[in-house]
């Protein structure tokens, strides 16, 4: 039976020669820690999390406590931080069931941005299972102005935690504002107070963990003499930015659906919703079954092409929810062959970063709406 949805290809090649590239720009001695939060952005959690672990990442960092135990689930041995920071809503935190037991394992780490909450989440743990220490990251917001504890509260913060029993302070980290632009004046400015707060805690106990660079950070800014990097969209071979290409990465994932129909039409016929286009000559045109409920973008519709047969063909009508409309008047294409709508090829058109260009957004909205009716492979 013909594939009813898309198939979303993994390269293994490609995400590990990325990872390779950015051990090598920011720092053999810096630990990586890959970013997977978002359905590993939109690649699919199931299919990279075991890839990582076979490629020898020892970190993966998610947002939320349920992305956390998403990869526990998936058998992850090595360690998980949570980027979304514990938040005592009216004096509680809740952690029970599959939490409480990924957290006595030690392997997962909290992020605290603020006192009230580490004194709830301490008191939790002290009449959940005395004597427990939990492994906690602290986030400083240097220049972001999005989550993070405020720099002036930041060491009495700091200095609380290593006074509360129940807590053990992992590691201190920030997230770059200007990460994917190179000479930031503001990269440095918030590596400065970055340091300034972390560095003489770090001299009094060398083993808490500092990390800032972000995929954009570590490929710019390279070893900053720091413990950890996290790997996001730059592991997945997608541009941080389009105004500073990173030419040496290889976009990981590949978009492809065959041909499920294909209708021979005259001159003058409407096609898809609203007829937006008609056809100007007799015409073949080709269905395929990839719509925007998949993440492939409406705003497509009219302004995209794909390849097949080593051709490129233009999207005409209007994408829909399932199904997505190619004309192939000039391709010897058929029914059962292979379309690529998103290519891996970094310098195709229809790229994942030149498709959100046409969308007036980035790569990574447009990986992390890819759908969970794709069909995720890994390919060698």
């Amino acid at each position: 039976m013909m594939a009813q949805h898309g198939t979303l290809l993994i390269s293994e090649t490609a995400l590990r020669g990325n990872i390779r590239l950015l051990r090598q720009r920011g720092g053999r001695g810096a630990t990586q820690c890959a970013t997977v939060k978002a359905n590993a952005y939109g690649h699919g959690l199931s299919v990279v999390v075991p890839l990582l672990r076979k490629i020898g990442v020892a970190w993966v960092c998610v947002y939320s406590l349920a992305e956390a135990l998403q990869v526990a689930a998936l058998g992850w041995e090595g360690s998980v931080l949570v980027l979304a920071p514990v938040v005592s809503w009216q004096g509680s935190v809740e952690l029970n069931g599959a939490a409480w037991d990924f957290l006595r394992s030690g392997r997962l780490g909290l992020t605290l941005t603020d006192s009230a909450s580490a004194l709830v989440l301490a008191d939790v743990i002290r009449k959940k299972q005395p004597q427990m220490r939990v492994p906690v990251h602290v986030q400083i917001d240097t220049g972001l102005t999005r989550q993070g504890a405020e720099v002036g509260e930041a060491p009495r913060l700091l200095e609380q935690i290593l006074s509360l029993p129940e807590l053990k302070l992992a590691g201190i980290y920030m997230h770059l504002s200007h990460g994917d632009e190179p000479g930031s004046p503001a990269t440095a400015a918030e590596l400065a107070i970055f340091r300034q707060i972390a560095g003489p805690l770090k001299k009094r106990h060398a083993e808490v963990v500092l990390h800032a660079q972000n995929s954009g950070g570590t490929w710019h800014e390279g070893d900053i003499g720091l413990d950890m990097v996290r790997l996001g969209i730059a592991m997945y071979g997608l541009q941080p930015s389009l105004n500073c290409m990173l030419p040496e990465l290889r976009p990981v994932a590949k978009l492809v659906a065959p041909i499920t129909a294909v209708h021979e039409r005259p001159a003058g016929t409407g096609v898809g919703y609203g007829h937006s286009f008609r056809t100007s000559r007799r015409s073949r045109l080709a269905i395929v079954p990839v719509g925007y409920a998949d993440g492939y973008p409406r705003e497509l519709s009219g302004q995209a092409v794909a390849g097949v047969l080593d051709r490129e063909v233009p999207v005409v009508g209007r994408i829909s929810m399932d199904q997505t409309i190619l004309d192939i008047t000039d391709v010897a294409a058929r029914v059962g062959d292979e379309v690529t709508l998103i290519s891996d090829q970094l310098t195709a058109s229809y790229s994942m970063d030149r498709l959100a260009e046409r969308c007036r957004t980035i790569g990574y909205e447009l990986a992390t709406r890819l759908g969970e009716r794709l069909h995720r492979v890994v390919v060698s």
